[in-house]
């Protein structure tokens, strides 16, 4: 059993115990991240705002949990622990507090980037202190494994009460559901961790202020071009191109800077691995591909319209999918039994699976029962793919270069969302007008189809006391309306279409890749020293 350093005494040899509290309080910090993806309609409706700047405040919790997350170590192990995490915690109310007040969508940005550092440091250490309760070769598998499913389960687990809030109350009468949560992570740390501290204490004088702000800096600007740029047409607005140019610079400037140090952020030394590139690589393609379940949750939105307790319930189908495959996945990593072939092939199978089957069913009329197999197929494919990558990645990594590994791939992982998110928006508006261009090439008088509908339905109001012109305005209406939503569809059904392809296309070339390897070396020229020793 390691030194006891942080807990008190009569938690720190039940296992179990502690592993729960801890996880509770990792639950309770991360539920702060995904707090709006429920309730985006009523926040933007509130603020008065854009659904872009919602999701720009997303992200930017998010930069701001990255920025923190390597310096929280230096923290953990300055501070008293005891005193240091209430102190968070209590700084995690005020915020929540002035989140409830504030009307201000600026301003709420602000607030969101501070909760992203209050994440970082809770959740943060949480992650540390389970490591030092695991096994050594459990301590990639199971940390990423809780972390990550943590993450994506928050979602569903403030989404019950959050829903049932928003049909009989303020919607912001959910941050005092983070409150109490907030309160109760209070208690646990009283109660668990040792009012003295007990480990060295090191100076934080260290820390390159200078540069972990460049690289947040950095990181806001390719968040707002990412966010903003579709639907301002990329370079074609000023504005956004000079956040490009700056994000640019800025990127030099952090890359310069990390040259230079002798204890930098990043070592670039691991980006000599060819495994190491590969990984982020994969891990690109699987937060790239893997959002296309954002379309599913954007046709109940706007075509069945179901409420907030169907989209729940769906969203539990695929944490439930993903939590079995990421069990699953975990143990198999664990017993190193597989090699990463076996998972890519089996998580871009179901993801595959995934896409062709909304291909094949996606319409107006589609029931919950329609919904559940496939929602569940995408989250196994998340659960199957996240931590045998990120495994993979981490075992690339030399021990000396720190915590590199992992902040190089989370900042993939922030790049591939933007990326996913943009892409999709832009080809959204792309098909959505090649269709519409189609469909209203026959809505003229000479196509008999479109005059015979059109004249039933004017008959039909008419049959119902509206006026002819007020009827063929309501008419007109409903074409337009049906109009959109079969753009929709088809535009969902060709980007599920794409993915699926795209997703066949990594499944061959991960199959092929180990004859592909033998014949490369098998055909490659021989390097020099080969050719003296064979003369």
């Amino acid at each position: 059993m390691d030194k006891n350093i942080y807990f008190r005494e009569w938690i720190h040899n039940w296992t179990w115990g502690m592993r729960a509290a801890l996880f509770l309080i990792l639950m309770f910090s991360i539920l702060q991240f995904s707090l709006f993806s429920l309730t985006q309609n009523y926040v933007v409706s509130y603020f008065g705002a854009q659904p872009e700047d919602i999701t720009f405040s997303i992200q930017v919790t998010y930069i701001s949990l990255l920025f923190f997350l390597p310096i929280q170590i230096r923290f953990l192990n300055y501070f008293n622990t005891r005193k240091y995490l209430i102190v968070v915690l209590l700084a995690g109310i005020i915020l929540n507090l002035l989140c409830m007040k504030t009307s201000d969508i600026n301003v709420f940005i602000v607030l969101r980037f501070l909760q992203g550092i209050v994440i970082s440091l809770i959740a943060g250490a949480m992650l540390t202190l389970i490591f030092t309760r695991l096994h050594e070769e459990k301590k990639q598998a199971v940390g990423y494994s809780v972390f990550y499913g943590t993450l994506l389960g928050s979602s569903v687990a403030v989404g019950a009460p959050s829903a049932w809030i928003i049909d009989n109350m303020d919607w912001r009468m959910i941050y005092y559901i983070v409150i109490v949560f907030q309160i109760i992570s209070i208690v646990i740390v009283y109660f668990i961790f040792s009012k003295e501290r007990k480990h060295r204490q090191y100076p934080l004088s260290q820390i390159d202020w200078k540069a972990y702000v460049v690289m947040a800096s950095g990181m806001l600007c390719v968040a707002y071009f990412m966010v903003y740029g579709p639907k301002q047409y990329w370079f074609e607005n000023k504005y956004i191109t000079y956040v490009f140019m700056t994000a640019v610079f800025l990127l030099y400037l952090f890359v310069y800077r990390q040259v230079k140090s002798k204890r930098p952020i990043v070592h670039f030394s691991i980006f000599k691995s060819p495994k190491f590139i590969t990984g982020l690589v994969l891990l690109g393609l699987f937060y790239g591909l893997k959002d296309t379940i954002n379309l599913v949750y954007s046709y109940i939105s706007n075509v069945t319209q179901w409420s907030n307790y169907q989209y729940i319930e769906l969203a539990v189908f695929n944490i439930s999918g993903m939590a079995l495959a990421m069990y699953v996945s975990s143990q198999l990593v664990m017993r190193k039994k597989h090699s990463i072939h076996f998972f890519l092939v089996t998580g871009f199978g179901f993801m595959l699976t995934f896409n062709l089957w909304m291909y094949f069913i996606i319409s107006p009329d589609l029931a919950f029962s329609d919904l559940v197999v496939p929602i569940f197929l995408q989250g196994a494919a998340s659960g199957m793919l996240f931590v045998p990558i990120a495994t993979f990645i981490l075992s690339t990594v030399p021990v000396n270069t720190g915590i590199s590994g992992s902040l190089v791939a989370g900042h993939v992982r922030f790049f591939a969302t933007l990326q996913s998110f943009a892409g999709y928006y832009t080809m959204q508006l792309f098909y959505n007008q090649h269709y519409k261009e189609q469909f209203l090439s026959h809505l003229t008088p000479y196509d008999s189809v479109y005059t015979d509908a059109n004249a039933t339905a004017v008959q039909s109001y008419i049959a119902r006391g509206y006026t002819i012109q007020e009827a063929g305005n309501l008419a007109n209406a409903n074409i337009a309306k049906q109009l959109a939503t079969q753009s929709q569809l088809l535009t969902s059904q060709t980007i599920f279409l794409i993915v699926a392809t795209a997703a066949a296309v990594i499944i061959a070339l991960v199959l092929l890749s180990p004859l592909l390897q033998k014949l490369y070396e098998r055909y490659k020229k021989p390097t020099i020293p080969a050719l003296k020793a064979q003369l």
